[in-house]
């Protein structure tokens, strides 16, 4: 398998917490016109509403997830971020992350969302956010990534089985 090229020399990557980001990252959530990309975080959210099927909706709701993903407080147990890669200031890439510290013994991080912009995608800039997620998340005592992805979504699986990621368990669903 090939191995991606290295990152551009000049790129940025940090957490975002400002609310005007809302409007970048939900666009980049909306370019995503492939409906292998809904998982069941797109069926929570009422992003989708089935597996196969955005929801009528899915502008306002992104963007109402996105903003509820940049003003998450950090004194809660379950602890929003968004981290932002960028290039010549503007966004190329993010990762929407949720550290959950309820058992204190085995603080975990799951990546809800991981998108880059078609320009980038194959440059290493994936490699790259990982690393910093990896080395920020380990430095306030985190051990482990969870992260769920559209059943169809192949092309994700191979780059996250490329980061160390493993299945550990298959989601289900069932209309009631």
């Amino acid at each position: 398998m090939p191995s991606e090229p290295d990152a551009p020399q000049s790129f940025q990557i940090g957490w975002g917490r400002e609310p005007d980001l809302a409007d970048t990252i939900s666009a980049m959530l909306l370019a995503i016109d492939d409906p292998a990309y809904i998982s069941h975080a797109e069926l929570q959210y009422g992003i989708a509403d089935n597996l196969g099927s955005w929801a009528d909706h899915r502008a306002a709701r992104t963007r109402q997830y996105v903003a509820s993903m940049l003003s998450a407080s950090p004194e809660n147990a379950e602890e929003r971020r968004v981290a932002t890669i960028m290039i010549d200031s503007t966004i190329v890439g993010f990762a929407l992350v949720e550290i959950t510290r309820t058992n204190p013994a085995s603080p975990f991080a799951t990546l809800h969302d991981v998108v880059f912009s078609p320009s980038v995608q194959g440059r290493g800039l994936g490699n790259a956010l990982f690393d910093w997620l990896a080395e920020q998340c380990r430095a306030e005592g985190v051990q482990r990534f969870l992260l769920e992805s559209g059943v169809d979504n192949h092309r994700a699986h191979a780059f996250f089985k490329r980061q160390g990621f493993l299945q550990t368990s298959i989601v289900m669903m069932r209309d009631l």
